[in-house]
């Protein structure tokens, strides 16, 4: 009787453990949906709920394509999810992509993620970000990121870098090139900041933050190369008065 009672139990457990393997994604994410955010919208679902992927996700005016993920059933018991995660077209520069290496705390709701890469393009980034200037400009930004863990209002702890190999901006009559800029990110009380590069052609020393509900502050100098155009130049000029070195005050 012992005997047939543990082959029983193996019979049932081993037919839970294939149906969590094999749950579809498309299930899952039905099962999901009542715990989702209202305003999330998911695309076509494949694949499995450890191994899938959704042709689209969108939220908060933002779509990623081509979605897929792997995740790590061990982990679950550590009270971690743990996954990969892979979306967009690298070669195609419109397209939001990128990969990262996640951890979800199922009890704290903690998220971490290292190896991180991102891809966006200018313009996608300008429009989260409240310039003070109406300025056109279209390039492509790509963010590195070693490590990060989440926190109020964005983080507890960030390292990286954030840089865009070219920006071209549009003047009077054309657009030009201001060339490369690159910053390093970290974190400073809960909001992001970025210290950019000096090595720049608009001369820009700057350090940034980006504090709750997309509050962008940036305090630094710029003092552009005689090479750029002259409105660049002229543009500078309404930032105040140069110091003596020669550079304007950069407030906002």
């Amino acid at each position: 009787m012992k005997r047939v009672i543990l082959l029983i139990t193996v019979f049932v457990m081993c037919f839970l453990v294939f149906t969590i393997v094999k749950t579809p994604a498309a299930v899952a994410l039905d099962l999901a949906k009542p715990h989702l955010p209202k305003q999330l919208q998911l695309g076509k679902a494949s694949g499995t709920l450890w191994d899938g992927r959704i042709m689209q996700v969108r939220f908060d005016g933002e779509q990623l394509n081509n979605v897929r993920w792997q995740l790590s059933g061990w982990s679950l018991f550590t009270g971690k999810l743990v996954g990969t995660v892979r979306f967009g077209d690298p070669r195609d520069k419109a397209d939001i992509s990128g990969h990262a290496d996640f951890s979800y705390g199922l009890f704290n709701q903690a998220i971490t993620v290292k190896k991180t890469t991102l891809r966006l393009t200018v313009e996608r980034a300008m429009e989260r970000l409240k310039l003070p200037l109406p300025i056109s400009a279209q390039g492509r930004v790509i963010v590195d990121l070693d490590e990060y863990s989440s926190g109020e209002p964005y983080c507890e702890s960030l390292s990286g870098e954030i840089a865009s190999p070219n920006i071209d901006v549009k003047g009077m009559n054309n657009w030009f090139s201001i060339g490369p800029l690159s910053g390093r990110l970290s974190c400073k009380s809960g909001d992001v900041a970025v210290l950019v590069d000096p090595e720049n052609r608009l001369g820009l020393e700057a350090d940034a933050v980006l504090k709750a509900n997309f509050d962008f502050k940036v305090a630094g100098y710029i003092k552009p190369e005689a090479s750029l155009p002259k409105e660049v130049h002229d543009a500078a000029k309404y930032l105040g008065r140069p110091d003596n070195e020669g550079r304007y005050p950069l407030n906002f």
